[in-house]
């Protein structure tokens, strides 16, 4: 397949995640893009090679992003709010680290694209706020509408396996309403839907409203019913596998930077919170509330393709033979 064709196709993947990104971003009113954050190399300008551009989300997702860049070498992070100009730009070559949700990456290789997925470290983020009382749990919804962002999302494929393993059918016993974030808390606020399932910082922004309630944390309710202890994958970082070949140690340094960054955040939140405040325009409580509420877990190599493979298992989607070089696991 010529590169033009190829490409064809990834626009086309990336004109359906146009339709599905209203979903997926945050209110233009809490969150803008944020200012591009470079540390440059120390050599001279003549002698660096290009920077490493890496693209993050304008949410507290990004905060161990913008951590990890104070580290390396050469590196541009840009937070950026438009996701289908992102994926764009990263097919294009013009970002070479995109990190996003799993489904986007796992939708890219699906249309041919040559991604691979290098980690995932956000792996709790969800909760489900409902209107006029708090429920212990999916089955005190039975019989009534449940919102979510889009069909075939990573939050309703959350939700159909938690509602499943509480003996519960999907579209019967809970019935979906597909509505993008901001509408679905404007809703909610007027009481108008009961149950809506939101990422942060949508809960930490919504959390003082008069008669709404925090009910149910996804990560909390996942745990209990696999039994394991860290949730599951949610946010990773993507890259072509013709940069990855190109770049190991830059990407061993991006990994090495972002466990490092993570484990700041978990030991010195506050601190954290205030070295990246000036990159929102939420508010430095929020920043923190919301952070304290995400859970990370750093996954890469063989336990990456490990915790993809049986997520997607176990959800009763998994990936076939097309994806067995998804995963960047660099050589030994």
């Amino acid at each position: 397949m010529s590169k033009v064709s190829l490409f064809s196709r990834f626009l086309l993947v990336c004109l359906a995640l146009v339709l599905i990104s209203a979903g997926c971003a945050t209110p233009v009113d809490s969150v803008v893009e944020a200012p591009v954050v470079e540390v440059p190399t120390t050599a001279p300008k003549t002698e660096s090679p290009a920077a490493i551009v890496i693209a993050g989300p304008a949410t507290p997702s990004s905060i161990p992003l913008l951590l990890a860049a104070e580290k390396m070498d050469n590196v541009s992070v840009q937070i950026i709010q438009n996701a289908s100009q992102a994926n764009t730009l990263f097919l294009r070559g013009e970002i070479n680290i995109l990190v996003s949700g799993l489904s986007v990456g796992v939708d890219l290789r699906k249309s041919g694209a040559p991604v691979q997925v290098v980690n995932t470290y956000v792996t709790g983020l969800s909760h489900l706020v409902t209107y006029g009382g708090k429920v212990d749990s999916l089955s005190d919804l039975k019989g009534q509408e449940i919102y979510l962002p889009f069909e075939g999302s990573p939050i309703e494929e959350a939700t159909i396996f938690l509602a499943q393993q509480e003996g519960l059918i999907w579209g019967t016993d809970l019935k979906p309403i597909y509505s993008p974030f901001d509408a679905s808390v404007a809703l909610l606020k007027e009481g108008k839907a009961r149950a809506v399932v939101l990422p942060e910082p949508f809960v930490t922004l919504v959390e003082k409203e008069s008669n709404l309630f925090i009910s149910l944390d996804y990560f909390t309710s996942w745990n209990e019913v696999t039994g394991t202890q860290t949730g599951y994958p949610q946010v990773g970082a993507f890259v072509t596998s013709e940069w990855a070949q190109q770049h190991p140690e830059e990407l061993a340094a991006f990994n090495a930077a972002l466990a490092e960054a993570i484990q700041f955040i978990q030991e010195n939140p506050e601190e954290a919170v205030a070295k990246v405040k000036d990159n929102f325009k939420l508010p430095e409580a929020v920043l923190l509330r919301s952070i304290q509420r995400t859970h990370f877990s750093l996954l890469t190599g063989e336990e990456l393709e490990e915790d993809i493979t049986g997520y997607y298992e176990l959800i009763g989607k998994p990936l076939d033979d097309d994806y067995s070089d998804f995963y960047y696991i660099p050589a030994q």
